[in-house]
């Protein structure tokens, strides 16, 4: 049975306003979920905050764990032992993840493949003999069950799968929701054979804020990341910049200049990108490359505590939500110009998260969304 400290960080995450950055503040100021959630309330208010906010109760935290349980699936916490090791080094790696298939895949090495929907044949064909290439070498190839380079890269790993190696899917859905719809026989497929993986919550619909957000999962499992095929404004060289924060390897399948489907794959060969056109290029890349320690990755992992008391901030949350407006601003540059330390900057920002009047994006930036509640 699942104890209550677990189900009170399934509440968090899943409470108003609460995502990963704030969860983790609040984890840092009160040193338990149960302890945060008694204080949630009055951080918001903090924030400006004028009506409740919504907090998920505990048998709805309760109900979802029971539901996923009964599906066949589990929750990995990111204190388990199982949870993906790499994802567990990255400050921004989910505090919690619904999973459904073959956990034992997080133990192999892996690599992402992601690409344009709008495939050609032969990027699927690639994408297929690569994939299928990676599994017969021992590598689980991670990808987001979207259709094009994603389905098809999914299909080649799938050939080959063992309980050692196959593919890993990351849903920018709640885990019982096969989306598009079209792939829910490769969906199935990857529930038996393979591993799917989602943040978000039982019955989360499609939203398109989702899907860029998941992609720091799905390069965040992986040893490195191959692009073939992609646009220059395309979620697959967001998916190579979240990569790249992480310190990985991104690799690229250089495609024919003339076609608008080449040109954010060409783009990264150009600024620095290894070019690779099969499997073994990719092992080559990847058995040539440190490996992260265990002393480093716990190293990597361990964060300062983000939380100082109120009284030791010179701003309130109004003074600094001055300083934001509709356009991105970076964490950095809003510590260098407010002259605050970092720990209190961060209580102002989960106060002012809570109250649903900043959002934080990709990249460690903020942005103002409203003027209060």
């Amino acid at each position: 049975m699942i104890d209550a400290e677990k189900i009170a960080k399934v509440r968090l995450i899943r409470s108003e306003n609460v995502g990963v950055a704030t969860f983790s503040a609040l984890l840092a100021r009160f040193g338990s979920a149960q302890e945060a959630l008694i204080h949630l309330p009055d951080f918001a208010r903090l924030g400006g905050r004028k009506r409740p906010l919504n907090v998920c109760s505990e048998s709805a935290a309760t109900a979802e764990i029971d539901r996923l349980y009964n599906a066949g699936g589990e929750m990995l916490f990111k204190d388990d032992a199982d949870y993906p090791a790499l994802l567990k080094t990255l400050p921004d790696a989910p505090p919690v993840l619904s999973i459904l298939g073959n956990k034992a895949l997080f133990n192999s090495p892996s690599v992402a493949v992601v690409g344009t929907r709008n495939a050609t044949i032969n990027g699927r064909t690639i994408a297929r003999t690569i994939a299928n290439d990676l599994v017969k070498s021992g590598h689980t190839v991670v990808s987001g069950l979207a259709v094009g380079i994603d389905a098809a890269a999914h299909e080649g790993a799938l050939f080959n799968a063992t309980k050692k190696a196959s593919t890993v899917a990351v849903l920018g859905t709640g885990l019982n929701i096969p989306y598009p719809a079209q792939n829910r026989k490769l969906y199935d497929e990857i529930r038996e054979k393979g591993l799917l993986v989602s943040e978000y919550a039982l019955d989360t619909k499609p939203q398109p804020a989702n899907f860029p957000h998941r992609n720091r999962i799905i390069s965040g499992i992986a040893c490195g990341l191959v692009v073939i095929e992609a646009t220059l404004r395309s979620g697959s060289l967001i998916t190579a910049n979240r990569a790249l924060e992480q310190g990985k390897e991104v690799f690229a399948v250089p495609a024919t200049p003339t076609d608008e489907r080449a040109k954010g794959v060409n783009h990264l060969i150009k600024t620095g990108a290894p070019l690779v056109e099969s499997a073994d290029d990719i092992i080559a890349h990847l058995t040539g490359l440190p490996m992260l320690s265990l002393n480093e990755a716990a190293e990597r992992e361990t964060v300062e505590n983000p939380v100082e008391t109120l009284e030791q901030n010179e701003l309130s949350a109004d003074d600094l939500l001055k300083q934001l407006d509709g356009t991105p601003t970076d964490l950095d540059a809003l510590i260098r110009e407010t002259g605050l330390p970092a720990p209190a900057i961060s209580v102002l920002l989960v106060e002012l998260e809570l109250a649903g009047r900043i959002e934080r994006l990709p990249g460690n930036k903020i942005i103002r969304i409203s003027t209060g509640q």
